[in-house]
């Protein structure tokens, strides 16, 4: 009897794994590719989460899963594709992160900017309710036309579409906006500041942004364009079920189960 889905194969393995998400969205980037483990080891079953947290470790376990592929990294530092990880090995959350990888004999895939060409970034879009973009210029930039409206108001309709309790805003709540800007993941944050500026050239009077800082709603502040933020978990996840969905259609039969991590904070 052959494998699941396209494969053609009996087993399936973390390497055919990876080449269906390439054959989605393009070779991997720097900052991509297996990150932990074996890439010919047989895939039992796969959790797709947005990072291997602990939690999200945890529940691969108990599904029985034995590769991982995340949306973000798994080593702290952020850069820590670059020389120099061995270092931070012993960091008290990636020895934490590794143990449990280890008695787990599991593999470890990201794929980060492939997802976010793929679908993560009109999956946020397409929750909110935006409809088609005004503007679409790859790979990233999006902006939409809306009906008028005050920033309150989208507020809002954003924590009603995300199904969040609460959001943070930068700006003035009772300016009318036309022209939304989506800086979604972590877009938002200052060390991006070059692509929300590109937002705004494109016209956008608002941004519904995924995770930002202190320094870029200081940049929105003083450009005079309010922004709402979510969270960079919340923008991506819809997008990361839909892959989720999506890889286990492909492989027939290969159990695929998604973690959604939650957002890291709460209001106190």
């Amino acid at each position: 009897m052959n494998s699941p889905g396209s494969s053609g194969k009996e087993q399936i393995t973390a390497g055919d794994v990876a080449d269906f998400i390439e054959s989605l969205a393009g070779k991997p980037g720097g900052d991509e590719g297996f990150k932990f483990g074996d890439p010919q080891a047989v895939v039992s079953s796969v959790l797709v989460c947005w990072m291997s947290t602990l939690a999200a470790i945890d529940r691969a376990t108990r599904e029985g899963c034995n590769m991982i592929i995340c949306h973000e990294e798994m080593h702290y530092p952020y850069a820590a594709f670059a020389p120099g990880l061995e270092k931070y090995l012993t960091w008290t959350v990636n020895r934490s992160r590794i143990s449990k990888l280890v008695a787990g004999e599991m593999v470890v895939y990201r794929a980060h900017g492939m997802l976010d060409r793929y679908c993560l970034l009109d999956d946020f879009a397409a929750q909110l309710g935006l409809g088609k973009p005004a503007v679409r210029e790859e790979p990233y930039h999006r902006l939409y036309d809306i009906e008028p409206r005050t920033v309150a108001e989208l507020v809002e309709e954003t924590k009603a579409a995300m199904g969040m309790d609460c959001v943070r805003v930068t700006g003035d709540l009772e300016r009318l906006v036309r022209r939304v800007g989506l800086p979604w993941g972590g877009l938002g944050l200052s060390v991006n500041m070059g692509f929300i500026e590109g937002l705004i050239r494109h016209g956008a009077d608002v941004l519904i942004a995924g995770e930002s800082d202190e320094y870029a709603m200081f940049y929105c502040l003083d450009a005079d364009i309010p922004m709402i933020e979510t969270s960079h978990t919340a923008s991506e996840n819809w997008g990361l079920a839909h892959f989720a969905e999506d890889l286990a259609a492909h492989f027939d039969g290969l159990k695929v189960v998604f973690y959604r991590c939650p957002v890291p904070w709460q209001e106190g």
